[in-house]
């Protein structure tokens, strides 16, 4: 059988209660409608790669909440922008500075801290989330995010300006640059 049909079937008995939920989170019909596509498509694209679960239900709705919640973090980033800031496309010059600025951070902290933070700081997840993606514990998570931001405050203005000394991986910085651009946490 193939992974669509295969997929189908063990979707088939939960869209009701998939359904509904995404109603339910977004107190809007038409909101919960979009959801509910968004997190059966998302579903698929994994199991295309992995193995679907014998009892689907539970991930699907977990799918559909995490979705839910990258929603409600990107709108709370946009409220705290002033509207001047809020360009309707992006430019290369915005890119390069996202880019070059991720390269400078990439080249004083451990890739580690970094993902943490931005996690954390930019994308508003909760130290609980930051231990779930990073595969760390919540006071991991708080001790680097302590440190971190120590580090952050000993940099002085000028340092930015100054080339770093350590290499950076350009895949990562790359697929952070990726995320903020386009408002959405990169997959681990």
């Amino acid at each position: 059988m193939s992974v669509p049909s295969c997929y189908e079937s063990l979707v088939t008995p939960h869209l009701d209660d998939l359904k509904k939920y995404c109603i339910h989170l977004t107190q809007s019909k038409w909101d919960g409608e979009d959801l509910y596509q968004e997190a059966l498509l998302r579903a698929m694209v994994y199991f295309l790669e992995k193995e679907p679960y014998p009892n689907l239900k539970p991930f699907l709705l977990r799918v559909a909440r995490n979705l839910w919640l990258d929603g409600c973090r990107a709108k709370q980033r946009r409220k705290r922008m002033p509207m001047q800031a809020l360009p309707l496309y992006w430019t290369d010059s915005d890119y390069s500075e996202v880019r070059s600025l991720l390269e400078w951070a990439g080249e004083r902290l451990p890739r580690r801290n970094l993902e943490m933070l931005l996690l954390s700081e930019y994308f508003g997840y909760s130290m609980q989330e930051v231990a779930e993606a990073t595969g760390s514990t919540v006071p991991a998570v708080k001790s680097v995010l302590f440190r971190t931001r120590g580090l952050l405050r000993k940099f002085d203005p000028e340092s930015l300006r100054k080339p770093g000394g350590s290499k950076v991986i350009s895949l990562d910085v790359e697929r952070w640059s990726r995320a903020i651009m386009q408002d959405v946490p990169p997959s681990p």
